[in-house]
């Protein structure tokens, strides 16, 4: 596609959108039993600080997103039992010349031998959700198709929510809507009510039928927009693709779960058992010497799921994992507030290790490339939700300000730090026992509740670093919405690309999770129109 015509795109998009919109309230007058509504976005970001791992160009105050998309949710009621549900969503955006940069860089040039096209990352067209709703007698609910599950009491760090993916392509996890990250599966879920326990039990068979990039959370291993400093316009790909054929984790594997939900006295719980895939992309690396021209010399790693990779140095794979859960909510008298907890014990789940001679590749690339090593893992969360009802005449809020705090911790059980773990490929730092995270809201409301600041604030505890991310929301009119925010990153310790360098590159860096973001700090906004 030239270049012409896909910056013409979003106005294409907008007029489709504004015509949907336009008919929709025709649609719902003439035909109560279907119904039409969604929203029409225009979203844009500036790169705040100069990246370190650009050199020669200068990063700060350049538009680095110019997003258009159109998202259409339908609804048809075929009978009194039987609904029909549709969303759909088409993303549109412009070339910058920062994406532009990153591309003649490297970006999404994965075996393309020459310049690759970076907006394969960002323009998409996709049925996000399509799926019927029907009962089964009286107690029993089935929905099946294309759907998305949410299990647990977090919208961070989820311990329980592991049913989907997510795409961190599109912004990492600072995107407030987890519905635009998740990635849909085709799934049957069928609900069964038992009012004699005061509970329900839902079912999911995930039939292996979705495409094998629907399944692991996908993170910016191309170099573009997202991608972990200091590896932009770097596709990983080249050396490590993805292997979703694997049979530690086959995309077409039937996997599942079942959880009970229940109440219990004042306290709402759930208890929970997934065979899922593992969200985190692990490394598979290569047992042989494929970078240097060897072919058959051992590399010191060991290959699972197959005899050895594909790709020159390993494949990147998403075993699957079982997971038991539990969650917990409910009010107290005592401190005015509502408590939840969620606690997630994974079996083996698979973690990167740091050999204590590291092979080759890891010497010449990053940690990361010397084998797996699974751990049982008990993953769990704290948090207090609170009305601060000081805030009216302290800061004049038309009510109460929201609060919430939440500690997150990864518990690794039989922990042994010869094992050195690490917790992604491509960064030094070693796995601790404890990996402690807090994170905080804080959410005002002004006129009518129009006019929304918030702030939101982590830290991480072990491994050191956090964000603070200060924004405000405003309702223009009853149709239209506008957000501006300020998304700001520190890391204690950040890898430092011009000096990991072979032979150090293994072992030069003790960069955590917010290392990872270091230099990338941006300022956002969004306009949006409802219909």
């Amino acid at each position: 596609m030239k270049s012409g015509k896909r910056s013409s795109a979003p106005c294409r998009v907008l007029a489709i959108s504004a015509a949907l919109a336009a008919i929709a309230p025709a649609v719902r007058a003439e035909e109560s039993s279907f119904k039409v509504d969604g929203y029409l976005r225009e979203e844009l970001s500036w790169n705040t600080l100069n990246w370190v791992d650009t050199p020669g160009y200068d990063d700060r105050r350049k538009l680095s997103m110019a997003r258009t998309t159109a998202r259409v949710n339908t609804e048809w009621r075929a009978t009194d039992d039987v609904t029909v549900v549709g969303k759909f969503r088409v993303v549109r955006e412009f070339k910058t010349g920062f994406l532009n940069h990153l591309e003649k860089m490297g970006a999404n040039n994965f075996q393309s031998g020459a310049r690759g096209d970076i907006m394969d990352l960002y323009n998409d067209e996709e049925i996000r959700e399509l799926y019927v709703d029907f009962p089964v007698g009286e107690r029993t609910k089935v929905r099946f198709g294309k759907q998305q599950v949410a299990w647990g009491e977090t919208d961070f760090f989820a311990a329980n929510d592991l049913v989907h993916g997510f795409n961190y392509t599109w912004r990492s996890f600072l995107e407030p809507a987890n519905e635009e990250l998740r990635k849909p599966n085709i799934m049957a879920k069928i609900n069964v009510d038992v009012p004699e326990l005061d509970g329900g039990l839902e079912v999911l068979v995930r039939p292996g039928w979705d495409g094998s990039k629907d399944i692991g959370t996908e993170l910016d291993i191309y170099g573009g927009r997202w991608s972990g400093q200091p590896y932009a316009g770097v596709d990983f790909r080249n050396i490590d693709p993805y292997d979703f054929k694997n049979s530690e984790g086959n995309y077409r594997k039937v996997t599942g779960g079942v959880r009970w939900s229940g109440v219990a006295g004042d306290v709402n719980y759930s208890l929970s058992y997934l065979n899922t895939f593992w969200p985190n992309p692990i490394l598979n690396a290569s047992s042989t010497l494929k970078l240097f021209g060897l072919p058959g010399v051992p590399s010191g790693a060991k290959t699972v799921g197959r005899a050895d990779t594909k790709g020159l140095a390993g494949d990147i794979i998403y075993p699957i994992v079982d997971v038991f859960g539990f969650t917990a909510s409910g009010y107290s008298d005592r401190a005015d507030a509502v408590f939840s907890t969620e606690i997630a014990y994974i079996k083996d789940a698979p973690y990167q290790l740091l050999a204590h001679v590291p092979t080759l590749i890891s010497q010449a690339v990053a940690p990361g490339f010397d084998g797996i090593k699974r751990k049982d893992v008990l993953a769990w969360m704290m948090r207090m939700d609170k009305n601060i009802a000081a805030t009216q005449q302290w800061l004049g809020t038309e009510k109460p300000m929201f609060f919430s705090v939440q500690l997150f911790d990864k518990w690794i059980q039989d922990y042994d730090r010869n094992e050195r773990l690490l917790n992604s490929v491509g960064w030094g730092a070693r796995t601790r026992e404890h990996s402690f995270l807090l994170t905080g809201i804080f959410s005002l409301s002004y006129d009518n509740g129009r006019i929304r600041p918030e702030l939101v604030v982590g830290r991480d505890l072990t491994y050191g670093g956090g964000f603070a991310v200060p924004s405000v929301t405003m309702e223009l009119s009853k149709n239209w919405k506008w957000k501006v925010e300020y998304d700001k990153f520190w890391s204690d310790e950040w890898r430092d690309g011009r000096k990991c360098t072979f032979p150090n590159a293994a072992s030069c860096d003790e960069t955590g999770l917010f290392g990872y973001f270091h230099k990338r700090d941006q300022l956002y906004t969004s306009l949006t129109y409802l219909f």
